[in-house]
């Protein structure tokens, strides 16, 4: 069967095209789609629109006419209407040359498919969308670290600001002649100093949330001890638990309280300075600090004086933070006041199970 019989029954154009462009042989589909001029005396090269895909298109022909398999490639042609398309083709040795006749290869043709069209559009939309989610990424991480640097350094002026008041009290307390004032300035001062340890370690963190509570608690529990002259009779027993930094403050201005007042009142029955434990713990939702002293102990409700207004001062801030505060006797004997309030963990497993 001659191979234009063959050629005229395929659906797709095809074309017998010389090396030179010269086209032996065009299908019916090729002459419908390229119009008359692709006869037998027409010239593929010249349905090229410009002198770069005229330029392209010899060069196929000539990779084609070395290749016994179809070699895949793309190439501009304008159709019978005079549009110019993009088809996609398959070109490969027919005849090979001679002397003074070129190679011959069979061109079959075939438009890109529209749906290929429209999927390389939404690769490109894709692309655009992921490039703008970029910018935006950021721009936000751009703006946290700002916002990062600007509350480290907030929290180092406040630091700054409490140890210039503490130094302010402490100056004060040494020019009083009047016992009562002066015990008020070192515990204001005492207080004072708390805040600001807590601050030093908020901007000197990584986590700008919360900080870790055995650092925490041994900070703070030697800097109330040595104040008092008594670092060697702390012990501490914490736990890594992240301490929300909304909680660090009071939660400091607690512990100085309990701390001082174990410190005063945990005298042991021969008369001897007893040890002091402080403690912290995660108990499931919840974070439990504890300070227990080897003193007499106390009844909270019934305790009067200086002491009872200090723990008047840890209930109140006991609310502040949402807790709960107990004092129950010691495990060898002495008080044990603890302070129990919500881990962030918890918080959060509250507000998820919250209805909408």
């Amino acid at each position: 069967m001659p191979v234009a019989n063959v050629l005229d029954v395929l659906p797709e154009p095809a074309l017998v095209v010389g090396t030179d462009g010269r086209i032996a042989f065009a299908n019916r589909a090729a002459q419908a789609r390229l119009g008359s001029e692709v006869a037998v005396t027409g010239d593929l090269v010249g349905l090229s629109p410009n002198l770069d895909a005229a330029s392209d298109l010899r060069s196929y022909l000539v990779r084609c006419s070395g290749s016994q398999s179809p070699l895949p490639g793309a190439m501009d042609l304008r159709e019978a209407d005079g549009r110019t398309t993009r088809f996609r083709c398959s070109g490969g040795l027919l005849e090979h040359g001679r002397v003074g006749v070129p190679a011959r290869v069979l061109l079959r043709l075939s438009k890109g498919d529209e749906r290929f069209s429209v999927l390389a559009q939404k690769v490109r939309d894709l692309n655009e969308e992921v490039r703008r989610r970029r910018r935006t990424q950021a721009l936000l991480e751009e703006a946290l670290q700002d916002r990062d640097v600007m509350l480290r350094e907030l929290h180092h002026r406040v630091k700054n600001n409490i140890h210039m008041l503490a130094g302010m009290l402490s100056a004060a307390r040494r020019e009083t002649h009047a016992p009562d004032a002066a015990r008020v300035l070192e515990e204001a001062g005492r207080r004072l100093s708390a805040v600001g340890a807590v601050h030093q370690m908020l901007y000197r963190g990584d986590n700008l949330t919360g900080v870790a509570g055995d650092a925490y608690l041994t900070r703070i529990g030697m800097m109330v001890m040595q104040a008092g002259g008594a670092s060697d009779r702390l012990a501490v027993e914490a736990e890594p638990v992240e301490v929300p930094n909304d909680t660090a403050v009071p939660l400091a201005l607690i512990l100085n309280e309990l701390l001082t007042n174990a410190l005063k009142h945990g005298i042991r029955a021969d008369g001897t300075p007893g040890k002091v434990q402080l403690g912290l713990a995660a108990v499931d939702a919840n974070i439990e600090v504890w300070v227990e002293d080897e003193g007499p102990g106390f009844d909270a409700a019934a305790e009067p004086g200086r002491r009872a207004s200090g723990l008047g001062l840890v209930r109140g801030l006991t609310r502040q933070i949402g807790g709960a505060f107990s004092v129950v006797p010691g495990r060898v004997g002495g008080a044990r006041c603890a302070v129990q309030f919500r881990s962030r963990r918890g918080a959060a497993a509250i507000l998820t199970a919250s209805p909408s």
